[in-house]
């Protein structure tokens, strides 16, 4: 009788678990569902194609500004270069959408795929929220990269216009430059960085259409590529390297302008072209170029980047 009270009891307090088995907090479970809407958001604004973008507004970091104020504007910068990015960039996703055809490269293709509507309106808020706490020439550049935004994606659509649309794109981005600012000056000389950052951009871009042909063929889009061919194509590649190469003779001293013109002219005014002209050149190739000339450009521009920051 006494063991099978003490049964009962043992069976009874298993049945009603402690503290220590009690299910975990909501927070807990929330967890995933966030990590997901997140990983969702990222990929809705294809983070991966521009993330390393991000750092470009450091180029107006100011050194002899009083620290915490040139950390926020940095920080700012780099919000704002976020939020611009993933605007133009589902801007452009939401034009594309019946045209293209990869799901990597446009989410809004995929089945399911909905309330962008909400994503776009509330970027757009936190962009001219960015642009009303900073500094006059940031706030222009803010604004003039989402006028950019929606005249290339959406109407005019310049991105279907030769010539135009290649600058177009090369513009906005070089105007992030201008996103880290914390006040309304320049360094002497910023101008030559910013036309080196432009026109290798420009060239990149030449062959970024050169690897898209047969997707903008497809898509009915009149590329630079598309309308004046390889050769043409090279041959304004070529005066965008002329570009950057004159930009960083003002850039440098004195005494290493002679082999940073050699150095410059035959890379991004001799070898790269060359081979974007080539007859032959297969896509793949073509992206794997494009590559190959972010390289050089990251290497070339940090170079002068640092020349023209201790010279200033």
């Amino acid at each position: 009788m006494i063991g099978a009270v003490e049964k009962r009891r043992l069976h009874s307090a298993s049945a009603c678990p402690d503290a220590s088995h009690e299910p975990p907090p909501v927070a807990v479970s929330v967890r995933p569902a966030l990590r997901r809407t997140i990983r969702d958001l990222l990929r809705l604004y294809r983070v991966r194609d521009w993330i390393h973008m991000l750092p470009v507004p450091l180029a107006t970091f100011d050194l002899y500004a009083p620290r915490g104020r040139a950390w926020l504007a940095a920080g700012r910068g780099v919000a704002s270069a976020f939020v611009i990015l993933a605007f133009g960039f589902l801007l452009n996703s939401v034009s594309d959408r019946q045209v293209d055809r990869d799901g990597r490269k446009n989410p809004l293709i995929i089945a399911g795929a909905a309330g962008y509507q909400y994503s776009l309106a509330v970027l757009l808020v936190l962009s001219l929220a960015l642009a009303a706490v900073s500094p006059v020439p940031a706030r222009l550049a803010i604004l003039s990269c989402l006028v950019l935004g929606v005249v290339y994606s959406i109407g005019p659509r310049l991105k279907s216009v030769p010539v135009a649309g290649s600058l177009t794109n090369a513009a906005g981005f070089t105007l992030m430059l201008f996103f880290g600012m914390s006040s309304a000056t320049l360094p002497a000389g910023f101008g030559y960085v910013a036309l080196v950052y432009a026109t290798l951009l420009l060239q990149n871009q030449l062959m970024h259409e050169a690897g898209d042909q047969f997707e903008d063929r497809a898509s009915g889009i009149r590329t630079t590529w598309l309308t004046l061919g390889p050769r043409w194509t090279a041959l304004m590649a070529a005066f965008a390297g002329l570009g950057a190469t004159i930009a960083a003779a003002h850039i440098v001293p004195r005494a290493a302008v002679v082999p940073v013109v050699a150095i410059a002219s035959m890379i991004f005014v001799v070898a790269f072209p060359l081979l974007l002209s080539w007859p032959r050149l297969k896509t793949r190739e073509a992206a794997r170029l494009r590559v190959i000339q972010r390289w050089w450009a990251v290497v070339f521009g940090a170079a002068l980047y640092a020349a023209w920051r201790m010279g200033a």
